[in-house]
């Protein structure tokens, strides 16, 4: 008998154990899912932790030159360069009609623009765009009321050595670039970069 009961003690043992272990590793996963949503939740939730991982800082702080035309139904009109717009801290912002993200960010940015009543030049380039119209098109559907530029060659973009659109280059007053970002910006991620950047805030 005593042959016969000591494997089932053991095999009884096992299965207990095995549960255990089961028990243990799906209360563990729970607890480490737990944390990870906590601070998720934590990041998204505040406005100040809310922080572009495509930001960075440029080793080059010289800004792209340039002189473009405005961005209107015929194309035609005064070009304005890159020294006109200095003298304030200064947001160029590359888009494209055709870049999706670009349609969530553009309502951000005139936003935040309006909010700040000049204390910050804004300044969007339609970058390589299908056609004038189409850019023209998209500035009228979000109603941007900052001023507009035409770069069809992708002079800028091409200046600054941008991956894809859309890029928002930061410049300071004194004319050096101090911060540029790849991909969409929230209006808090903006007006975190305005304030750190700037020391701009509304």
């Amino acid at each position: 008998m005593q042959e016969v009961t000591e494997p089932v003690s053991r095999q009884r043992f096992g299965w207990r154990l095995r549960l255990l272990v089961i028990v243990a590793v799906l209360v563990t996963g729970f607890t480490v899912l737990g944390i990870v949503e906590t601070l998720h939740y934590s990041s998204a939730g505040s406005e100040s932790t809310v922080t572009s991982q495509s930001f960075f800082v440029p080793k080059s702080t010289t800004p792209v030159p340039f002189s473009l035309g405005p961005l209107t139904s015929t194309g035609k009109g005064q070009r304005t360069s890159l020294s006109e717009v200095l003298g304030k801290p200064l947001v160029l912002n590359l888009w494209a009609s055709t870049c999706t993200v670009c349609m969530t960010e553009t309502p951000a940015f005139e936003t935040v623009a309006r909010a700040l009543g000049g204390q910050v030049t804004f300044l969007g380039i339609d970058t390589l765009d299908t056609s004038l119209h189409a850019g023209l098109a998209f500035a009228h559907k979000y109603s941007v009321t900052y001023r507009q530029l035409y770069d069809p060659n992708g002079i800028v973009a091409t200046g600054y050595g941008v991956p894809g659109l859309p890029v928002t280059v930061f410049v300071s007053a004194g004319g050096k670039v101090v911060g540029e970002n790849i991909g969409a910006l929230s209006a808090a991620s903006l007006r975190h970069y305005l304030a750190l950047l700037f020391g701009v805030s509304n």
